[in-house]
């Protein structure tokens, strides 16, 4: 294990069906909850570790139920914004992404007492044809994100952005500490293999392998990524209930063996253990 590893773990912590892009807000609370179905063997396992993770909220599921943010807090973990409801940061308009966020960082706030200053866009949703979204999140008091893919996928990708490590980007002079999350190649193509559906997809074997190479590494997990039990949509198409269910059986003796192997810290922790004046710096235009 390289011991100069700056190994960062992080959780959306979303309900199963916000990611199915077709369910009305209307209708979410007509879903069985399932929330709470790994999120205490989740915490628990991560006390037996001594490891502290970021875990990046909706404000939907502050107001609806403030109690899992509040047992995050007190197990002494980072609480960070996800956005309110899981819409496509790229879809929005900047008027409304500044409302969801206003909102979303307030109903957090409200819940921990605490300022919210790191951000994740659903499905890293923030893309070069939307850099106004970091105007948008500098102006409401967010000072880190990790809302970067940087290579190509089929809706967004921020290929330009180079090398998957932390950089500070500056925009219509507004900065921001930017955590992408990492890459590794297959085949010779970069592409990402330790998070949500990636990490359900690649044998551990590759994971690890991949892991190692790197001096940064941004893993992120949702509950649904565990939890073979939670109800499908039958109307998604035969890909999208690919991307959605395969690998949910492993995922879990997976993400042990991963605490095993490497060394994980939250995001604030990072932060501190960074030289920032050895960071590149991204202008974009």
């Amino acid at each position: 294990m390289k011991t100069k590893q700056l190994n960062i773990l992080s959780f959306d912590i979303e309900e199963w069906y916000h990611f199915d892009i077709f369910s009305s807000e209307e209708t979410w609370l007509d879903y069985p909850p399932r929330i709470d179905e790994y999120l205490p063997r989740i915490l628990d396992i991560l006390d037996k570790h001594q490891t502290k993770a970021t875990f990046f909220c909706l404000g939907w599921i502050a107001r609806t139920y403030p109690d899992v943010l509040k047992r995050i807090q007190q197990r002494g973990h980072e609480l960070a914004c996800h956005s309110d409801k899981h819409f496509f940061v790229r879809e929005m308009t900047p008027e409304s992404f500044d409302e969801d966020l206003r909102v979303s960082k307030d109903s957090i706030e409200q819940v921990t007492g605490e300022k919210i200053t790191s951000f994740r866009a659903p499905a890293f949703s923030i893309s070069e044809d939307s850099l106004w979204a970091f105007e948008v999140l500098a102006k409401n008091g967010i000072e880190n994100d990790c809302s970067i893919f940087p290579t190509t996928r089929s809706f967004g990708g921020f290929p330009s952005f180079g090398e998957a490590t932390p950089a500070i980007l500056n925009y219509k002079g507004h900065q921001l500490r930017e955590f992408p999350i990492s890459t590794g190649k297959l085949l010779g193509k970069q592409l990402v293999f330790g998070g949500g559906g990636y990490f359900r997809l690649f044998p551990y074997w590759y994971i690890k392998k991949e892991m190692k190479k790197l001096d940064y590494n941004m893993t992120y997990l949702h509950m649904r990524d565990f939890d073979y039990e939670q109800p499908r949509f039958n109307h998604l198409s035969a890909m999208r209930k690919f991307k959605s269910y395969y690998g949910i059986k492993g995922a879990y003796p997976k993400f042990e063996k991963m605490l095993r192997d490497f060394n994980w810290m939250d995001l604030s922790q990072a932060i501190e253990s960074i030289d920032w004046n050895t960071i590149r710096t991204i202008e974009l235009k």
